[in-house]
């Protein structure tokens, strides 16, 4: 583990390997700009309201993508503004730690919030003081007005929208190659335990450059380099494009994607070792019963809001159209119907479905949380693994 994109705050303990990260965009006019619809002279504030999920994951490098990585986005402005929170300026502030527990849900989990912005480790107060941040590299999160992450172990690349400049990145960086500078010298994820970061709890180099507005801070040199070129992105991805631009037809603020891996292993679900094998092979098969029949790549749970409590938009990639006509039902039928593998509950107690619609390839079921639950909750349950998002 190099960076600090390991665990999100408002995260509850779970067997399952929890990766996180963060970052992203305002008005850039790069090849893979963050946010559609943006000129020279457009203000800043006004471009906020273009948040784009697609032009998110459209900062991330291909060359970075693996199985099944984990992809974290999120506007803190436009969450702010919805949780009706001011924005800390000021690094050494007091209001920073309780800014971001707002925003991340993290005061109560079992009380529904009315904003979740799924932040990677590197920007939360509590792992890593944003003054001792600044102090490194030059900034902070109370300077990001967006991000997005990935995180594939043990690789993690983050970048960062904000009112930056050639002159952000603390000057006492060492360089790399050109436009490529870094906290600490040495190899590319090599280790020193007794000097941590505020990037690395092992003292892992961070490769940081600056563009356009946008800093991209990688556990790798290739990394940042390609981000730097603007080759080829997530964004060019089927799986992920057509998922971000789903999410985006819902106004979304903060969002996260993943790949999915497929098949059920109901001795890590339920039984553990203790499970015969005859008794294994009957769970898969119930538990199989309340899946589509249909496979589906890549998933997305994405968080807005109106004027009655927070929204979850969740999608669900298939290879075809067909595929997803056929899969609305099911999907419809297990978040109604569907039992927790996590909790034995229904998933009925913590999610109440809005609306289930077809995009293309695309299957996006639209629910709110019920009254005192997490507003995380699907988030959770994709970590864990739960039914919600285990595909055949």
């Amino acid at each position: 583990m190099g960076m600090r994109f390991s665990v999100t705050a408002g995260e509850h303990a779970s067997p399952v390997h929890r990766a996180s990260l963060a970052l992203l965009a305002t008005c850039l006019l790069a090849p893979s700009a963050l946010v559609a619809g943006c000129s020279d002279d457009a203000d800043p504030a006004d471009s906020r309201e273009h948040y784009s999920v697609l032009d998110a994951i459209g900062e991330l490098p291909a060359s970075i993508e693996g199985d099944a990585p984990l992809i974290f986005t999120g506007d803190l402005t436009r969450a702010s503004e919805i949780a009706g929170l001011n924005r800390p300026t000021d690094a050494d502030s007091d209001e920073v730690n309780a800014w971001v527990a707002d925003l991340t849900a993290a005061p109560d989990p079992d009380e529904t919030a009315r904003v979740f912005v799924p932040l990677p480790g590197a920007l939360i107060p509590w792992e890593s003081p944003p003054a001792d941040m600044d102090a490194q590299v030059g900034w902070s999160v109370v300077d990001v007005e967006s991000f997005v992450a990935l995180t594939q172990p043990p690789e993690h690349f983050l970048v960062v929208s904000g009112d930056f400049d050639d002159d952000t990145l603390d000057e006492d960086l060492s360089e790399v190659e050109g436009g490529v500078v870094t906290d600490v010298e040495g190899a590319d994820l090599e280790q020193n335990l007794l000097e941590p970061t505020a990037f690395s709890r092992v003292g892992a180099p961070t490769r940081l450059a600056e563009d356009d507005g946008r800093i991209a801070a990688s556990s790798t040199t290739d990394a940042v380099r390609d981000w730097l070129d603007g080759d080829v992105s997530l964004a060019d991805d089927e799986g992920y494009a057509d998922v971000a631009t789903a999410l985006d037809e819902h106004e979304v603020y903060a969002a996260v994607l993943s790949g999915v891996q497929t098949g059920i292993d109901p001795a890590g679900l339920i039984l553990g070792s203790q499970g015969s094998a005859e008794e294994l092979q009957a769970l898969r098969e119930q538990l199989e019963d309340e899946l589509p029949e249909a496979s589906y790549d890549t998933v997305g749970i994405a968080w807005s809001a109106d004027d009655q409590a927070p929204l979850v938009a969740t999608a669900y990639h298939f290879s075809s159209e067909a595929d997803a006509e056929n899969s609305a039902d099911p999907l419809r039928e297990l978040y109604e119907s569907g039992t927790s593998v996590e909790s034995q509950r229904p998933f009925s107690d913590y999610l109440t479905v809005e609306n289930v619609e077809v995009q293309g390839s695309v299957v996006v079921v639209t629910s709110r949380p019920a009254e005192d639950v997490a507003i995380n909750f699907a988030y959770q349950a994709l970590l864990q693994r739960d039914l919600l998002f285990i595909s055949r």
